[in-house]
């Protein structure tokens, strides 16, 4: 079984020329090195969207729309974000994180106002 010589890559012919590999004269292999300095840029933190806060507020209780809110404010924060106006970013996120602290505080006031009323009332149908 006669197989064709296995031919090295750089002595095939392409597209018609010889190819001539470059050799160092000294037999040493040839190497390009490239080193690139830079200086060490501070670490700023990224501003909080509160996206996912925002959603659950819009979802799970949205009392006078301030759930809304809180999810606008989060998309203007991530859009501000990616832009690179952090400072912006950072005061949308921050007001995003009120309307959420707002809506939060009076789902449980409302939650709670319920169970006691509810409370109340089952009591004097009881007596």
């Amino acid at each position: 079984m006669d197989q064709p010589p296995s031919y090295q890559p750089e002595c095939v012919p392409m597209t018609g020329n010889t190819y001539v590999p470059h050799e160092d004269p000294h037999g040493a292999a040839n190497f390009q090195h490239t080193v690139v300095l830079g200086q060490l840029q501070p670490v700023v933190p990224q501003p909080k969207d509160h996206i996912i806060w925002s959603l659950c507020s819009l979802v799970y209780g949205n009392p006078f729309c301030f759930g809304m809110l809180a999810v606008y404010f989060s998309i203007k924060s991530r859009d501000r974000k990616m832009v690179g106006d952090l400072e912006g970013a950072r005061q949308h996120g921050n007001t995003a994180r009120c309307f959420n602290t707002v809506t939060l505080t009076l789902v449980i006031l409302g939650l709670l106002f319920l169970f006691i009323t509810y409370g109340i009332i089952i009591k004097r149908l009881i007596r």
